[in-house]
Parts: C-alpha cells; structure tokens; sequence
C-alpha cells in the first residue's frame, strides 16, 4: 500500500506541473523501480484516472464548464471573467488563454503517463497475473485513444469542414518530457492513429470481466473475481468503452453505418454468466429519489465509462452557487418539454433543477450536488447508454429509430405522443437536439452534437449567429509548431 502512494504521488505532481510540459512521467523514482512489478503500472494508470477526474479535465472544464458555456447552456451574472469570455468566445483574454492552456497540459501529460505505461509493459510481461498484461496494456491504449479524440473534438475542425491534410493536434506516443517534442499531424493522421489504438484496445480487451461479470458483482467488491484489481469496471476504460468511443467516432467521421454497428453492440451486450445485459436505461425505479430511497441522478446504471472524484461537490458547489453561470426556470421548463413530458423522470418534482432565491435567486442544477444523499454524485459519466441508443436513432434506419425511441421514452416516462414521429432525417435531429440537451444537461456533450455537424446558427436558448467551435491551441503549443 505504501508503494502505491508513492507511485500515485509521484504521477499526481507531474499532472500537476505548471511548466509547459516539462515534466517527468516518473516523477522521482527511476522507471526501473517503478515498473518492477504488477502494482507499479497499476498505480501509474490509476494515477491517470485520477488525473481525468481533475478540474482541468472531466472533473470541470470540460463536463459542467467549457463545453456547455461553448454550448449556451449557461447564462452569465457578469460580462468579465472565464466564464463569461467562454461564453462569448472570446479565447484571447487572459482567463481563456490561462484554461486552454491548463486543459491541453491537463491531456498530454495523461497521455505522457499511458505512454510510459507502454513503452515498459512487454518488457515486463512475466510480472503480470490473471490476465492484467493484457487488461492493462488495453486500458491505456485506449485511453490513449479517448484522450486523443477529445483534444481532436475541441481544437479540431468542425468535421463538415474538415481539411485532411490540416494539421491539428499532435498524436503522441512517446514519452513527451517537454513541448517541444509535441508536434501537430494531419487530421488524416489523426484519426489514422486513434482508430489504430481502439481496434488494438479491443483486441486486448475481449476478456475483459465487464462480459463475464454483472455489475452489481463488479461493483460490490466482491463475490466475482479473485483479483480485486478487475472490479468496477466502469470506471475503467473497459471493452465496451472502447466499442462506445468507436461509435462516437464514426459518428464524428459521417459512417453511420459503423457507428451504429458499434452502438448496438454496446446495448445489446450481455454477461456471459447471465445472459443479462450488460447495461439498462435508467428508469423512475432506478433514479429514484423518494423520501425511502436516495436518488442517482448521474443515472449510475447506464455509466459505460465513468471517472471517480470524492471530491466533486467541493468543485461543482461553489460553481452553482457563488460563481458566474446561471440559468433561469423557465429555460430549463422549456429544454426539458416540461409541459408535455411533466412526468419525464428529468423534470419531474424538481429532481434535478430547483429555484431557489437564497443566496440569490437561481436555478440550481442538483445533479452533482450533496453526496451523502445521492447514489453516484462523486462519480463523472463520460459515455453512457443513453448517447449509444441516440447514436442508432440517428445512424440507423427510421424503423429502428422509432423502436429505439419508444424504448427511451418509457423508461424516461416521456408522453407517447412522440411515437413514431421520426418520420425523416429533419425529424430524427430535431428529437435528438431536445434529448441530447435533456439528457447530457452538464455533462459537456451538447457542444459536440452541435460541432459534428457544424450547426449554426444556435438558437437555444437565444440566438448565437457567431458560434465558435474550434479552441485555439496554447500559444507555446504553435510556438514550436
């Protein structure tokens, strides 16, 4: 145990690290000693996990923050400060510039630590048992992957618009101790190189214990597998996570055929021990929040890859209460169709949005809000269920849309007066805008629904005719470019 706190203490100062990349994956101790044996790399990735629940990253700027002020889903108190130049996409200011610096050392240094992870762990396969080379060497490959995808989707160019020979992020997978070893590739490349780590990260992953075990075992504890290492698996970036980002990623590439082949995989998914599926919608029962019965707003049963921060009511709070963000009632009465889907489980008896007028009057969004009261609250969704069945709606066949839709729409106790109304493509986006708002309301994806397509001008919740979808990368990124 003492081992894996020096190990993680040593990652947590390099993510850290203030410098522009001028860092150690290793921190203080020699690679020799800190990949000797299995607990080794097992820290090292664990460190990245805790890394991807900071505020830099999933943890914040890029769930609650950045994505969804990008999105206009806030509304600010004050025109001055980070939230408020996001907003209004203005990157030049000093608060932007400072963020979207913070974020990007926040990716690469995560990725730093998945590629030392990788250039030691064939070397060292004799350490390993009960089959975690192969866990491990899949996990941080796709990682690699996830990372990469999402600095692709913030400073890459809306897909649309795409030029492949554009350069735009680097794709790193070497040990970059310092910026200057970070080069931007081609758009072509890009893509090349993260579908290359998903396909060998499910390749890796066919034996991963998310197939074999549910997650009620998984998530216990105990009672499942015999190494304790292969337990919640959802909050590691298992086989189905990998089968998830490949749909979001053909998605993003316009190959709805591919991203739909991937979705439904990931809902149809069983465990073999069962027969049961691996996942299930999210329902009134399962959301719960009766006086007998402690909500789970973050809709835990759903989770296919999540990240974990005991931390996240300290961040989230002072952002609802005494930061810049607001956004008033009757908005958020009509993203969520309140008067024609009254008992939709989102909206109802103000589970997850409440009015309040102390300390000042504001719609607070409850979602990430007291822990000790709510199941999953420390927990950050990154993929869920939902996105897989909104992904076959909109790449699949109409039939298979509607199918899909009614199933979404009872377990969200939605009116069925939306039966069969996917009638076209014009149809199908204007459903999946109002579900993707509702559904992923904090969690940074409605920012992305927009950007595959290159939407403009936005019209919710007021109209935004100079919408901005590309970040601009740090100064001392294109410096060395």
């Amino acid at each position: 145990m003492k081992k894996i706190f020096i190990l993680l203490s040593a990652v947590m100062a390099m993510t850290a690290c203030s410098d522009w990349l001028d860092v150690s994956p290793l921190g203080e101790v020699k690679e020799s000693d800190m990949y000797e044996n299995e607990e080794g790399f097992q820290g090292v990735l664990t460190g990245v996990y805790i890394a991807m629940a900071g505020e830099n990253l999933y943890g914040r700027a890029l769930t609650i923050q950045v994505p969804e002020l990008l999105a206009r889903h806030w509304d600010v108190y004050t025109p001055s400060g980070l939230e408020a130049n996001i907003r209004d996409y203005n990157f030049g200011t000093t608060a932007a510039k400072l963020q979207i610096t913070r974020t990007w050392q926040a990716y690469y240094n995560a990725i730093t630590s998945l590629n030392s992870i990788l250039a030691a762990i064939d070397e060292k396969q004799g350490v390993f048992t009960n089959g975690n080379h192969a866990l491990i060497k899949g996990e941080a490959t796709g990682l690699r992957a996830f990372l990469h995808f999402d600095a692709l989707r913030l400073w890459g160019p809306a897909p649309p618009v795409a030029n492949a020979a554009e350069l735009t992020i680097p794709y790193v997978k070497h040990v970059a101790r310092s910026g200057e070893t970070l080069v931007s590739i081609s758009h072509e490349k890009v893509l090349e190189a993260i579908i290359a780590d998903l396909d060998a990260a499910e390749t890796l992953l066919q034996d991963d214990p998310i197939t074999r075990y549910s997650a009620a075992v998984l998530n216990n504890g105990s009672g499942g597998p015999a190494d304790e290492y292969h337990y919640y698996r959802q909050n590691r970036f298992n086989l189905l996570a990998v089968k998830a980002t490949k749909a979001r990623y053909y998605q993003w590439i316009n190959r709805p055929d591919l991203a739909a082949k991937y979705a439904r995989e990931v809902v149809q998914a069983v465990v073999s021990s069962t027969g049961a599926t691996v996942f299930e919608l999210a329902t009134e029962a399962t959301v719960g929040g009766t006086t007998s019965t402690a909500a789970d707003l973050l809709m835990s049963v759903e989770h296919v890859f999540a990240v974990h921060n005991p931390s996240f009511s300290s961040i989230f709070e002072p952002f609802f209460f005494v930061g810049n963000c607001k956004q008033e009632i009757t908005i958020i009465d009509e993203a969520y169709e309140k008067s024609f889907h009254s008992n939709d489980v989102r909206c109802r008896t103000n589970r997850y949005w409440e009015e309040l007028q102390y300390p000042r009057r504001q719609a607070v969004f409850k979602k990430f809000l007291d822990p000790e009261t709510k199941v999953s609250a420390t927990i950050m969704p990154l993929i869920r269920l939902a996105e897989m069945y909104f992904i076959i709606m909109e790449c699949g066949a109409l039939e298979e849309a509607n199918e899909r839709l009614v199933e979404f729409r009872v377990a969200r106790v939605m009116d069925a007066s939306i039966d069969n109304s996917l009638t076209d493509e014009s149809a199908v986006l204007s459903r999946l805008e109002k579900e993707y708002r509702k559904e992923f309301y904090a969690e940074g994806q409605m920012f992305y629904f927009y950007k595959r397509r290159d939407v403009r001008p936005l019209t919710w919740p007021t109209l935004v005719e100079n919408v901005v979808y590309r970040l601009p990368k740090p100064e001392q990124q294109t410096n060395f470019e």
